[in-house]
C-alpha cells in the first residue's frame, strides 16, 4: 500500500513539474515576442540645445522622390544631455530608401548624433555618430565636426548658407536595409 502511495505522489510531482516548466516557457516567449517591435524603426541618440523636430523620409519604390505625405515626425526637446528619438514607421512599411532631416529650426545650435539604430523583427543594424557620413551623404549647408573618441558627429550651421539639415542616403545605408528586412 505504502508502495502505491508513493508511486502516485512521484507521478503527480511530476505532473506538477512539468506543467510549472511549460507554463515558464510560454511565459518566456511572450517576453521575447513583446520585445521585437514588428515594424521598421529608426532611432537616434542626439544634444540638440533647442526645441525642434526631427523626420525621417521613407521610399518604398527604390527612389530617393521623398514627399511629406511618407515621413514620420518626432519632437526634440532642448537637453544638454543625450536623448533618444525613435521613428516607428506604420506595420506594412518597409523603405528601400530613408533621408534624415535634423529640424527645422533656422536659427539653432549645433546637434551631436552619438548614435543611430534601425531595426525590424528583432534583426537591428547599429552604428556611432561618427560613422554617419559612411551611410549618408556629406550636407554642403552643415558643418560636421567628427570625434572619434566619443564617437559622435555635432552638425554646425554655416554662415552665410541657408538651413538644410538634411542627409540622403548612400548605398552603404540601403544595404544595411535590405539585410534586416530580408
Amino acid at each position: 500500500m505504502k508502495t502505491k502511495f508513493v508511486i502516485i505522489a512521484a507521478i503527480f510531482s511530476l505532473i506538477l513539474v512539468s506543467c510549472k516548466n511549460d507554463s515558464k516557457e510560454e511565459k518566456t516567449e511572450e517576453v521575447t515576442k513583446q520585445d521585437v517591435k514588428e515594424n521598421f524603426s529608426f532611432e537616434m541618440d542626439v544634444v540638440t540645445p533647442y526645441k525642434d523636430d526631427f523626420t525621417v523620409f521613407y521610399t518604398e519604390d527604390g527612389t530617393i522622390n521623398f514627399s511629406g505625405d511618407k515621413a514620420v515626425w518626432h519632437g526634440a526637446e532642448p537637453k544638454a544631455e543625450s536623448q533618444k528619438i525613435v521613428f516607428d514607421l506604420k506595420e506594412e512599411i518597409i523603405p528601400t530608401n530613408i533621408r534624415v532631416d535634423f529640424g527645422i529650426v533656422q536659427d539653432k545650435g549645433d546637434v551631436t548624433l552619438s548614435s543611430f539604430k534601425m531595426s525590424y523583427y528583432g534583426k537591428t543594424f547599429e552604428a556611432k555618430g561618427s560613422d554617419f557620413l559612411r551611410y549618408f551623404i556629406p550636407n554642403e549647408t552643415l558643418k560636421a565636426d567628427i570625434d572619434q573618441a566619443k564617437g559622435t558627429i555635432r552638425f554646425q550651421k554655416l554662415p552665410n548658407k541657408p538651413y538644410t539639415p538634411f542627409f540622403y542616403p548612400q548605398q552603404a545605408i540601403l544595404d544595411e536595409i535590405k539585410k534586416i528586412t530580408k
